[in-house]
């Protein structure tokens, strides 16, 4: 068995037995690793800190055959502010699940890694809708779903006026089309435009896009139906987090 040393991104925190916690790291170099943190309930443990939930720490794993056990953890960036502010806490908590239930056990993606550490940091700091946005579009482009925006899936042909969007096959569908497409919505060319914007923007430079309500609307909705179409199912903290826009 060997140790694997690695930065990781805490995104699932449980209580297990007396004083341990059970946690689901996505790292750097291995992937989503499931791991138990012995001890760390404790008073005076040294590795409290280190496995808080969202928390970007430098972690040793002694790997098990389904379970690895944190050895030693320093932590690298807290981000107290997405635990202590539950609207925050709740956007922290949909990336995470989006993250953990879209891809597979240890296969190293470092495209997800700085992407989720880098939305982490927007979302201390930016507009928490955009960032989800921008988490969502970029996500779904690096696990291979990236929609297409500009031409009509079936014929090629530049797509102009009123929009149609294959929610099923991930794109633009001209008129001529639409009888053959699944899942048909409407999208505005508004819509269209800031979709491409997140697709390819700097994640820093997210801030400099303005919104009006309505698109903010059509774009937390058209993005939560295509992703619950293309990796076919629901997610739980999506809904927490349509109740508190409700509230």
């Amino acid at each position: 068995m060997a140790y694997l040393k690695t930065p990781g991104l805490v995104l699932r925190n449980l209580n297990y037995k007396e004083a341990d916690k059970l946690l689901t790291v996505y790292t750097l170099e291995y992937g989503k690793v499931p791991a138990v943190a012995k001890g760390v309930r404790k008073v005076k443990s040294s590795m409290r800190g280190g496995i808080q939930l969202f928390s970007h720490s430098d972690f040793v794993f002694y790997h098990g055959r389904s379970l690895d056990t944190v050895t030693q953890c320093a932590v690298i960036e807290p981000f107290p502010q997405l635990r202590s502010d539950l609207d925050r806490f709740a956007f922290a908590a949909y990336f995470a699940e989006l993250a953990l239930e879209s891809v597979p056990e240890r296969e190293a993606n470092p495209d997800i890694f700085y992407l989720l550490l880098t939305c982490l940091h927007l979302l201390v700091t930016h507009d928490p809708e955009l960032v989800t946005r921008l988490f969502e579009v970029r996500l779904m482009n690096v696990l291979g779903y990236a929609p297409e925006l500009t031409n009509c899936l079936y014929c090629g042909a530049e797509v102009k006026g009123r929009m149609r969007f294959s929610l099923q096959d991930g794109g633009l569908v001209c008129t001529d089309c639409a009888p053959e497409a699944a899942k048909l919505v409407y999208i505005s060319p508004g819509a269209a435009a800031n979709l491409k914007a997140l697709s390819t923007m700097d994640l820093d430079k997210c801030g400099r896009i303005r919104l009006s309500t309505a698109l903010r609307q059509e774009l937390a909705a058209l993005l939560s139906q295509y992703i619950e179409t293309q990796l076919e199912r629901e997610f739980k903290s999506r809904a927490f987090l349509d109740s508190l826009n409700q509230v």
